[in-house]
């Protein structure tokens, strides 16, 4: 190898070291930006305030495992349900990304990594299902989401997913009701 094949590849570790400590850093801050959600909101989520529920679940979802510090799965899905259960869109949207194991919203490097590694349980037929729900409360991007997912499920899961619209009882919602253990 010549010496500017090492000063090159010296100069790529260099930038990848530092691309961590971004992200790290970055990671750190929308840590502190949800917890600040979490407590402009929270006291109007337990009044019963939809959009504070939305909210609410949204600066906890997601962690990778069920649980993960600040992030919490089951509760984010409990306070989404709440907002979703009062015809709040964003909420039911968000409970569709959820169960399809998208979770991870904007420059969230580190977050995005540990996502696609992560074994994180889906329920397409019911993720689809939410995002159908959405796009009747009135939601255009959810409308846009559930298409696309749509276009990649099986006919099983085609199958369960309008099952699912058809049926006369509430659509799961919890995280421990979707997949209990």
């Amino acid at each position: 190898m010549t010496l500017t094949g090492i000063y090159r590849l010296g100069c790529c570790l260099l930038l990848l070291a530092l691309g961590g400590c971004v992200g790290a850093a970055m990671e750190g801050a929308n840590i502190t930006k949800d917890k600040v959600v979490y407590e402009k909101h929270i006291d109007a989520a337990r009044a019963g305030k939809a959009e504070a529920e939305f909210e609410v679940g949204q600066a906890l979802c997601c962690s990778i495992g069920d649980r993960q510090g600040f992030y919490d799965t089951r509760a984010a899905t409990d306070w989404l349900c709440k907002a979703a259960g009062q015809g709040y869109a964003p909420a039911s949207q968000k409970l569709g990304q959820i169960y399809s194991g998208n979770v991870v919203q904007g420059v969230r490097l580190m977050r995005r990594i540990a996502e696609k590694i992560s074994d994180r349980p889906t329920n397409l037929p019911l993720s689809y299902t939410w995002l159908k729900v959405a796009e009747g409360q009135g939601s255009s991007d959810a409308a846009e989401d559930a298409k696309e997912l749509w276009s990649g499920l099986n006919e099983l899961q085609r199958t369960k997913a309008r099952a699912l619209m058809q049926s006369p009882k509430p659509l799961p919602c919890r995280w421990d009701e979707v997949f209990p253990q």
